[in-house]
């Protein structure tokens, strides 16, 4: 097993996640002989984040740390190939870090890390994450305005498998005339069989007592794709094939098979105050008709304590190949709360 010494050009490849495998402590040996044990969180803008069982979280300068081991296995990556492979992080000399890879060592120099971060851990413990967005907009003058909306966002994780439900309502009333009235119920479950990759089912329906197009229900089954789940955030795509079906206000109803693609991403920003989040559904039947459908949603979500949250969000929901195209937009702004 032989040790090289790279130079600063080549160190400066090494970046990004940090894979946990096994729940284990990480250590770090300070410039100034201190030594901290805990869990590293991440490493941006020259700042380090390790939580601990008796400080809490703590953040420090990266410059103040000498050297670190992480016993976990994490994944580090390439800039120039873009590639990640596996390896495991023992401490050297002052300055520097040993990264194990295929019976190989290789000594980097701490100055050339400059961000990282760790992985979600898939424990036998169920992880139980969400968030509730609530909308009230009541205005009396000319006309009499009257807007409600309320979502549901919550994830249960367990060891290779992930669960993702929401609900949604929004109701709209201008002068006793009903704008807006509809509901909206979906549920994911992930098997997680691969590293990154993992096999979803969807089933998701929306039920609308306005539009002529009252009834929307779609499901579907294919291959997942996880770019990333860190402690920045996460960024999911999958490939669905299943079927839609479409019911109107006369009771009539048709339906198509068709495959869809899926997205689900959330990134943290400032200091994780605030997150940035997007989800969605892109379908196309596969029969002459050509139906197309979106149902995505964009917004922001601040964190006023730590677990009020402040959000403005843009929801679009389209629907075009049908008898009556539907193309609907909701802006909501609104409180809510959070929870880990």
């Amino acid at each position: 097993m032989s040790i090289t010494i790279r130079n600063g050009a080549v160190c400066l490849c090494f970046y990004l996640p940090l894979s946990l495998c096994v729940v284990q402590a990480d250590t770090l040996w300070l410039t100034n002989g201190d030594r901290l044990s805990g869990t590293i969180q991440s490493l941006s803008d020259g700042e380090l984040e390790l939580k601990t069982d008796y400080a809490g979280l703590l953040k420090m300068k990266w410059a103040s740390v000498s050297t670190m081991e992480s016993e976990s296995q994490i994944s580090i990556g390439n800039n120039k190939t873009k590639e990640k492979y596996p390896v495991s992080v023992s401490p050297y000399n002052a300055g520097y870090v040993v990264i194990n890879h295929d019976n190989k060592k290789e000594i980097v120099s701490v100055k050339r890390i400059e961000e990282f971060m760790k992985s979600e851990v898939r424990t036998d413990q169920w992880d139980w994450s969400g968030n509730i967005d609530a909308g009230v907009n009541l205005k009396n003058s000319s006309t009499n305005t009257d807007d409600y909306s309320l979502s549901l966002n919550t994830k249960l994780k367990k060891e290779k498998w992930r669960h993702d439900i929401s609900a949604t309502y929004d109701r709209a009333v201008e002068d006793n005339n009903v704008n807006t009235d509809n509901y909206s119920l979906r549920y994911a479950i992930d098997y997680i069989f691969k590293e990154q990759y993992f096999w979803q089912s969807r089933l998701s329906y929306k039920r609308d007592w306005v539009e002529d197009l009252s009834r929307q229900l779609l499901i579907g089954t294919g291959p997942g794709y996880q770019l990333w789940d860190d402690d920045t955030g996460a960024l999911s795509l999958s490939l669905l094939g299943g079927a839609f079906s479409y019911g109107y206000s006369d009771d009539k109803r048709d339906s198509h098979l068709g495959a869809s693609i899926h997205w689900d991403y959330q990134r943290f920003l400032i200091d994780k105050t605030v997150t940035l989040y997007s989800n969605g559904e892109l379908g196309h039947s596969l029969d002459n008709e050509g139906v197309i459908s979106l149902d995505a949603e964009l917004g922001l979500r601040y964190a006023l304590t730590s677990w009020s949250t402040f959000h403005i969000g843009y929801h679009r929901n389209i629907v075009e190949g049908k008898r009556d195209t539907l193309d609907e937009r909701i802006f909501s702004t609104g409180l809510g709360m959070t929870w880990k």
